[in-house]
């Protein structure tokens, strides 16, 4: 995985790691975004002075006028959704959303997934535990707390289980406990004419 460096500031990391995928794969195609834990719109807010956005939806748990209040999980598990950039800034861990997103990815896609430090004051969530194969025994906390970081490239090549291919996948050097990843996906050439496989 590719680490772009950037200062100590969260929000410049966030930006740079946007700036980073929005000029590799979306110049010659204005971007839809799904701006899936939008809270107060910042980062989208700058970035849509900078770049021509085609389309942009934001969505929340939390009530605010002019949004749909909603859990955007709800909405990355049905199928046919427009946007081809995913963004899932949480406060905790994105692993629900990246795994309720993938069997619904038939386009070129960017994600950004925001793994927060909050999610570590309640615990490594079940998809981290699964992934490593540990969901069934009693694991320390003092372990618990180090297994998300080797759950990352599991959780991450998920994608390929849904025949997507991840091209890309890139970290914004960031201090203290959150991480900023970017992935760019290619789903294959039936996933796009959606014609899926099943088992």
């Amino acid at each position: 995985m590719v680490k772009i460096k950037t200062d100590n500031g969260n929000l410049h990391a966030k930006l740079e790691l946007r700036r980073y995928f929005l000029r590799k794969y979306h110049m010659n195609c204005p971007p839809k975004i799904m701006d899936c834990c939008q809270g107060k719109g910042i980062i989208w807010k700058h970035l849509r002075q900078e770049f021509h956005i085609a389309d942009y939806w934001g969505i929340d748990i939390k009530k605010k006028i002019g949004r749909l209040k909603i859990d955007s999980i709800r909405v990355l598990q049905q199928a046919g959704w427009p946007q081809n950039v995913i963004d899932i800034d949480t406060y905790g861990s994105p692993w629900k959303h990246w795994m309720a997103m993938l069997p619904n990815v038939q386009k070129p896609t960017t994600v950004f997934l925001t793994i927060g430090q909050w999610h570590r004051y309640m615990g490594t969530d079940r998809f981290i535990l699964e992934t490593l194969g540990l969901d069934k025994l009693a694991i320390p906390p003092g372990i618990v707390s180090r297994l998300d970081g080797l759950a990352l490239t599991s959780l991450l090549t998920k994608a390929y289980d849904h025949d997507i291919t991840l091209l890309e996948a890139v970290e914004a050097v960031s201090m203290g406990q959150v991480r900023y990843i970017g992935v760019r996906l290619e789903p294959s050439k039936n996933r796009q004419r959606g014609v899926l496989d099943i088992p």
